[in-house]
């Protein structure tokens, strides 16, 4: 081989080397562009519905506010009972509900408008368009009657309800964390809202929080420091007056003014988690009345938070057997709002405490749009109809119709009947006729201590003049 022959092997040698350098060092660019592309996403994006995350919504509120487009709006959509839906089907099913709800959601949102979770059951959405306050008002109202229609999640139906809050911004005032807070704050006063279900910030609503947060301390200071107490006001049999069971009712005897009020504390309990504390320490103080008199059924109230905590039911039957009563003797009071969201589990749990011969009744009926259903779906001993129909017998005979046709149902399908808020002796007098089976409201009892229930007589006075059908729960006092 000659020198010039090797010179230019040599050269092309280096040529291909520094090509091939060349080459792996651009793939390895191209791989570290690739990473970073992948990482950067994975950084923005919540996993489960591949929707932005709370990261990259707040990069994009704090770009919007910083731009020269119209003022954005940010909304946050809080599902509510999604922590038990995890808790109690399991987070595989609660990951395929955040997806189902995602796409619900997204349909509702004009392909400008940003949607994102951050975090739990929680939703974002950045709106940017033109009005966007009257947009956001808007979306929210169609997100919430899209929310109406069940999940199906594999075997189970799943009932969701969201609490829409909605921030407006004015740019330059407040940064996006502000905006953030505000959104948090209006979805905050939604949930608290029995009305509605969307609400816009005011800054009235920074006040309230406070207020509840203050009450939900005081109120978990005076349950460690045993400063509640249960009173309990009877239910009569319609047709002799006898008392035959009681419903046992939270005080808070030492706080003044409306905090003190169970229509004040329970729901602001309810909102923070603290009912579960609440509701056991009832339980387990009926249990001890119960085990005391032996004789009186007491009914407890108990909230959908502390009735779909998972193993309820073997609390109930662990208690039971720790105070050594008769079951029969501790009734369960439960409204709708504890069937709502997944009636497979509600089912079980209720099947359970009936098998043990603890009696379930459904409380409040007839406020909500779908208590008929649940009576065909549910087997329960009892159900009270809301105080608000009795008072329509007042007002003439289409509320006594309705009365009457309640009464009838309620019977057809093998369950005792309670009228709930009868507070004159006409109305009791009407309800004997229909043969209503229980009577509750002041005209026959105040709430009080357990030890009046036996030495009442007011109620067989006031009812003893008629006879209608009798039956009654077991442990009737005679």
């Amino acid at each position: 081989m000659s020198v010039l022959s090797g010179i230019l092997i040599a050269n092309i040698s280096l040529a291909l080397l520094a090509a091939l350098i060349y080459w792996q060092g651009t793939m390895h660019a191209e791989q570290l562009r690739d990473v970073r592309r992948q990482f950067s996403k994975l950084s923005s994006t919540d996993p489960v519905t591949n929707l932005p995350n709370r990261a990259r919504l707040h990069e994009r509120l704090t770009e919007a506010l910083e731009s020269e487009g119209p003022d954005p709006a940010l909304m946050v959509i809080d599902l509510d009972g999604f922590k038990v839906v995890n808790d109690t089907l399991g987070h595989e099913t609660g990951d395929e509900l955040l997806k189902a709800v995602a796409m619900r959601m997204t349909s509702c949102l004009h392909e400008k408008d940003m949607l994102a979770r951050v975090g739990g059951g929680e939703f974002a959405a950045l709106i940017t368009r033109a009005d966007a306050e009257i947009r956001a008002t808007q979306t929210a109202q169609s997100i919430d009657e899209a929310m109406h229609a069940p999940f199906r999640i594999g075997e189970d139906v799943i009932n969701m309800k969201a609490h829409i809050g909605i921030a407006p911004t004015l740019k330059g005032q407040v940064p996006a964390t502000e905006i953030v807070r505000r959104a948090d704050v209006a979805m905050f006063a939604a949930k608290n809202d029995r009305l509605e279900r969307v609400r816009t910030y005011s800054p009235a609503m920074d006040e309230a929080l406070q207020l509840r947060r203050t009450i939900n301390s005081e109120l978990d200071l005076a349950l460690m420091n045993n400063q509640l107490k249960l009173v309990y006001q009877p239910l009569v049999c319609a047709r002799t007056g006898k008392v035959t069971s009681a419903e046992a009712l939270m005080r808070w005897p030492d706080k003044p003014g409306l905090a003190g009020s169970p229509g004040v504390f329970i729901p602001i309990a309810e909102e923070s988690g603290l009912i579960s504390k609440l509701g056991a320490w009832a339980l387990d103080q009926a249990m001890l009345e119960i085990k005391r008199q032996k004789t009186i059924p007491i009914a407890v109230n108990v909230s959908p938070v502390q009735f779909r905590v998972d193993g309820f039911a073997g609390s109930v039957e662990a208690a039971l057997e720790r105070h050594g009563i008769d079951p029969s003797l501790l009734h369960i009071e439960i409204t709708e709002g504890v069937l709502i969201s997944h009636t497979g589990e509600a089912q079980r749990t209720m099947k359970r405490l009936r098998q043990m011969g603890v009696k379930v009744l459904l409380d409040d009926f007839g406020t909500g749009y779908s208590s008929l259903s649940y009576l065909q779906q549910f087997q329960f001993d009892g159900l009270k109809i809301d105080r608000a129909f009795i008072q329509q017998l007042d007002i003439g005979h289409t509320g006594r119709e309705l009365l009457k046709s309640i009464i009838a149902l309620g019977h057809s399908l093998n369950m005792k009947v309670v009228a709930e808020g009868v507070e004159t002796e006409d109305q009791a007098a009407v309800l004997q006729l229909l043969s209503c089976d229980f009577l509750q409201g002041y005209a026959l009892g105040r709430p009080g201590a357990a030890d009046q229930l036996h030495i009442m007589t007011g109620p067989e006075e006031l009812l003893g003049g008629l006879t209608r059908r009798s039956g009654g729960w077991s442990g009737a006092v005679n």
